[in-house]
């Protein structure tokens, strides 16, 4: 089992952002870093309010499996509260698409003394 990153992005109606964002702290966020395997996550907001998508969440994960657990997980918290997530995304107008990869390839900086453009 291989770490996997996935890639959530949320197709938002302008009029209902702060909505969904605030629903996506209070009630996903929340409860998915408490779920096994989580390493790290960042949720991005759109800085052009007419892009394509709203937002975007990166979030690290020990395994395609514990990914999968947690967002069963999180579903099966929600639902035993009455919060259907489908159905909160669907009066929202949220549509997301998620993608998992696994990292290919790992990068950093190089020290400044040697940022010299190549030839």
């Amino acid at each position: 089992m291989a770490p996997i990153t996935t890639i959530v992005h949320f197709q938002v109606p302008a009029r209902n952002a702060d909505r969904f964002f605030a629903f996506w702290q209070d009630s996903i966020r929340d409860r998915m870093r408490r779920q096994p395997g989580l390493i790290d996550g960042v949720m991005h907001r759109g800085t052009d309010p007419d892009g394509p998508f709203q937002f975007v969440n990166v979030a690290r994960w020990e395994s395609a499996e514990s990914l999968t657990a947690a967002l069963q997980a999180t579903e099966e918290a929600l639902r035993r509260e009455g919060i259907e997530i489908a159905r909160v995304f669907a009066d929202l107008g949220v549509t997301i698409s998620q993608h998992n990869y696994a990292e290919a390839v790992r990068y950093v900086p190089l020290p400044p003394s040697t940022r010299a453009a190549p030839d």
